[in-house]
């Protein structure tokens, strides 16, 4: 085994995911001589820089985005996975799916992320340090470790990642989901989303519960719309969030595939991108039962990258939404404004109380209790699962 530290780093190379964190410990060190290899994959704004610091440091793999079979080949060479996310994650998917390979991951513990990093592995231990000494300090404590450890810690420790991982696994939310069912017949499920391309995210989660259901006997229907990767897709989500308020098509489309499935349940997933609340009106009108799902933080706040803590989080309201944007720019307020509306609407949709929420992590019950006045007796936490 090499005596060389090997860290993964799996996420946006994206300012709210921590990488700039990354970025300056290696500019700080000696590049020459540098006793980390480091294994990088995705893409962002800090690809540049990254780029060129891989022409003076022959210890960062540089590999882009690639899906995790490709990923699975450099495993061998991985001691622990670096997610240093500032941002409130929801759930931390990437974390899980790392965690099922049997690696540690090391970032700050919370929001989603907080079941998935051990209290030894949490950078936030030094809390009065700044982030980049924070991660100093974190990677000199797994060097000395690496150097002094034999071989039966990384064993223990890497089967107590497989146990963790294990109690995510599709079986576990396949009885989740009959445990949140049982008190109706359920075997036709419509599910309503913005996008149902697994471009990622939330999208690949809907293929993958698809194909889970189906398994199990389940038929599932996906509607409605599709969205382009990078530049194009932002631009359409964007677009979408304006459009929303008046999405007729998507209450128009959704009647018809309503009344030619007759659904049991209509299960809505993202819908402020694009579809808006005409889709939630139109399914109220069923018979159907009801569930939403929140998988991000785009319903809660106006850029939700921003959200670092969740008492950035507030009750829904125009003041706070302005307020919580934090610019005075006045196109930007505008479009705030016009995503405050957006949610009003979609949100007294949801008052009716056939419907149930869902949320992909405990610590998002109170965010929904305090943003959108809803009883905690109507929140359901869904938890997701290892995606291989």
């Amino acid at each position: 085994m090499s005596k060389r530290l090997g860290l993964l780093y799996l996420g946006r190379l994206e300012e709210e995911k921590g990488f700039w964190i990354l970025l300056e410990w290696i500019r700080s060190q000696d590049l020459k001589n540098l006793e980390v290899d480091f294994y990088i994959f995705w893409a962002g704004k800090y690809e540049e820089a990254l780029l060129e610091l891989t022409l003076e440091c022959p210890q960062i793999h540089f590999f882009g985005w690639k899906p995790l079979t490709e990923i699975e080949r450099y495993l061998s060479n991985i001691d622990y996975c670096l997610m240093p996310s500032l941002c409130l994650e929801t759930f931390g998917l990437s974390a899980l799916n790392i965690l099922s390979y049997w690696i540690s991951v090391i970032g700050y513990k919370q929001g989603g992320l907080s079941p998935f990093i051990d209290k030894e592995y949490d950078l936030s231990q030094y809390q009065w340090k700044q982030p980049v000494e924070q991660l100093d300090l974190m990677i000199k404590k797994l060097s000395k470790e690496k150097k002094e450890q034999n071989s039966d810690f990384y064993s223990l420790l890497s089967q107590k990642n497989k146990q963790l991982a294990e109690k995510y696994n599709k079986e576990a939310r396949f009885q989740r989901f009959q445990e949140l069912t049982f008190e109706f017949k359920c075997r036709k499920i419509l599910m309503v989303s913005d996008f149902i391309n697994p471009i990622w995210g939330i999208e690949t989660g809907l293929h993958e519960m698809k194909k889970l259901l189906e398994a199990h006997g389940y038929e599932v229907i996906l509607f409605w719309t599709t969205c382009p990767r990078w530049a194009a897709g932002k631009f359409k989500k964007y677009l979408g969030i304006a459009l929303s308020i008046f999405n007729l098509w998507s209450w128009w489309g959704l009647t018809s595939v309503i009344k030619q499935e007759k659904p049991d349940l209509i299960w809505y997933h993202s819908l402020i991108r694009w579809q808006g609340r005409f889709p939630v009106f139109q399914g109220i009108k069923s018979s159907a039962q009801q569930r939403v799902m929140y998988h991000d933080l785009w319903v809660f706040h106006p850029f939700p990258s921003q959200v670092y803590k969740e008492s950035d989080i507030h009750k829904l309201s125009l003041k706070n939404f302005l307020k919580g944007a934090k610019t005075k720019n006045p196109l930007k307020l505008l479009l705030v404004a016009g995503k405050y509306l957006s949610l009003k609407f979609l949100t007294s949709q949801l008052e009716n109380q056939k419907i149930k929420h869902q949320v992909p992590s405990r610590f998002m019950v109170p965010i929904l209790e305090r943003s959108f006045q809803i009883p905690a007796q109507n929140i359901q936490v869904f938890e997701h699962f290892v995606q291989r």
